[in-house]
C-alpha cells in the first residue's frame, strides 16, 4: 500500500494477516444478498470477494499515522503468543509484526500513542508481548486510549465471559498489563485530541466502541474500526455483521458514518478492509458506491 496522505498527516498500514480466501459472506453479514456481487462485480470482484470460495476477503491490520513527532497506532491486532482456546485464528501465533514496523522506520520505542476503537482480541493484541514469562507493554513510550466503557465491559471481574467467549483471556494478557503500568488514558464520550484529531463513541458493534476523525488542510478521514467489516457494508449500511453485539445499534451508527464520508468525502479507513484498506464513499440516489483508495 502506498502512503496516504490527509494534508499534513501520513498514514500507512502494517498487515499482520491477510485472509484473501474470505470470510463465508453469509456468517460474516448475515443480511448478505448474493444479488450485490452480480450488479457490482466489476468493483467487488476481485477487491473485496471472492467468487471461489464466496468469501468476502479480511485483513487484520494496523494503521500507522505519522503527523508531526507523532506516531499513532490504530488497533493492534492479534499479538503473538497469547492463548486463545476459543480463537483458532489468534492462538498462540508466531508472526512478524513488529518487523512490518520496522519496515515503515517504526520501532516499539517510537510510538507515542495506541488507540484501540474496541477491545476484541484482534484490535489490541500487540498492546502487549511477552518477555520472561511476563506480559509487558509492547509501546514503553506510549499513552494507550480507548473508551472507559469499553474497559468496563471487558473487564472479567465486572462481567464473567461466556462459555466459548472468543475474547477469553484477552483482558488479563493485552489490557490489564497496560493498565497496571500507567499507561492508559480513558476517555468518557466524545473528545477531541488535538487540530487534527478527535475521538467519538460509535456504540454497536461493542459498547464502547470509538472511531477517530482526522481533518488537515481541509481533508477528512476516518478510522473506523469495526463498524464495518467489508466493503460491502459501506454500500448496504444497514448490513450488520455477525460480531456485532447489538446490530440494529450499529446500522444506526454505520449509517452516520458513511453519511458523513459522503458529506466531507473522508478517506474511510476500518480495521479488516482488504488492500488498498481505504475507501471513499458516494451517495447514489438511495444507495451508496465505494471508490477503493
Amino acid at each position: 500500500m502506498k502512503t496516504k496522505k490527509i494534508g499534513d498527516i501520513s498514514i500507512d498500514v502494517a498487515v499482520e494477516m491477510a485472509l484473501d480466501d474470505g470470510f463465508p459472506a453469509s456468517a460474516l453479514v448475515p443480511s448478505f444478498e448474493q444479488d450485490i456481487v452480480e450488479r457490482h462485480r466489476e468493483l467487488l470482484v476481485p477487491f473485496c470477494y471472492n467468487p471461489a470460495t464466496g468469501g468476502l476477503k479480511l485483513s487484520i491490520h494496523s494503521w500507522v499515522m505519522r503527523v508531526g513527532k507523532e506516531v499513532i497506532l490504530v488497533d493492534t491486532c492479534n499479538g503473538n503468543d497469547k492463548e486463545r482456546p476459543n480463537f483458532e485464528l489468534a492462538h498462540k501465533l508466531e508472526l512478524p509484526y513488529l518487523e512490518k514496523l520496522a519496515a515503515l522506520g517504526v520501532r516499539p520505542e517510537d510510538v507515542t500513542m495506541v488507540m484501540c476503537t474496541h477491545l476484541h482480541v484482534d484490535h489490541c493484541g500487540w498492546n502487549t508481548r511477552l518477555r520472561n514469562g511476563k506480559w509487558v507493554p509492547t509501546f514503553p513510550n506510549a499513552r494507550y486510549v480507548f473508551s472507559r466503557a469499553e474497559l468496563e465491559q471487558w473487564d472479567p471481574r465486572r462481567n464473567p465471559p461466556a462459555e466459548g467467549d472468543i475474547n477469553l483471556n484477552v483482558f488479563e494478557d493485552s489490557v490489564l498489563p497496560v493498565v497496571e503500568a500507567g499507561l492508559v488514558d480513558l476517555v468518557d464520550g466524545d473528545k477531541t485530541l488535538n487540530e487534527t484529531m478527535r475521538l467519538e463513541l460509535a456504540p454497536g458493534h461493542t459498547r464502547g466502541s470509538m472511531v477517530m476523525k482526522l481533518e488537515s488542510k481541509g481533508q477528512h478521514a476516518i478510522f473506523a474500526g469495526d463498524t464495518l467489516h467489508s466493503p460491502v457494508q459501506a454500500m448496504r449500511p444497514h448490513w450488520s455483521s455477525g460480531f456485532c453485539g447489538d446490530p440494529v445499534q450499529s446500522a444506526q451508527t454505520r449509517r452516520r458514518l458513511v453519511e458523513y464520508c459522503v458529506d466531507k468525502n473522508a478517506l474511510l479507513m476500518p480495521a479488516h478492509f482488504p488492500p488498498p484498506h481505504g475507501v471513499r464513499v458516494r451517495a447514489r440516489g438511495d444507495e451508496f458506491t465505494i471508490v477503493p483508495e
